[in-house]
C-alpha cells in the first residue's frame, strides 16, 4: 500500500472519530438545554404564586390548548460602539442629515 493511501485511510479514521465525539458533545449539549428550559419553565409557573387547585387548572389547561400563553418579542439590544461604522455615529449624533443629501445634484446648472 502507498504512503498517500495510508495517510489517506489515517485521516479517515481520526475524522471519524471527531465527528463521534462531536456527536456525543452536541447530545449532551442538547440535554442541558433541555434541562434548562425545564427549569426555567418551573421557576415561571412558581414566580405566579398559583394555589393547588388554580394551578392544576392552569396545567390542565395548557395540556388541552385552551390556555393562551402570551408571548413578548425578544428586544435586541444595542452593538457595542466597537461595532458602529463612523456613519452609524454621524446619524446618531445628527439624525437630521441620515438621509443622503441630493439637493446638489438635483440642483440645475445656471445659464451664464
Amino acid at each position: 500500500m502507498s504512503k498517500r493511501l495510508k495517510r489517506l485511510i489515517e485521516e479517515e479514521e481520526r475524522t471519524i472519530a471527531k465527528i463521534e465525539e462531536l456527536q456525543e458533545h452536541l447530545k449532551e449539549i442538547r440535554i442541558a438545554r433541555k434541562q434548562e428550559e425545564d427549569q426555567e419553565i418551573v421557576r415561571s409557573i412558581r414566580t405566579m404564586k398559583l394555589g393547588a387547585r388554580e394551578l392544576f387548572s392552569l396545567l390542565s389547561g395548557i395540556q388541552e390548548g385552551s390556555v393562551a400563553i402570551e408571548t413578548f418579542p425578544v428586544e435586541e439590544e444595542e452593538p457595542d460602539k466597537a461595532e458602529l461604522t463612523i456613519g452609524d455615529e454621524f446619524e446618531k449624533k445628527c439624525p437630521e442629515n441620515s438621509q443622503k443629501d441630493n439637493s446638489a445634484e438635483e440642483a440645475p446648472e445656471s445659464e451664464v
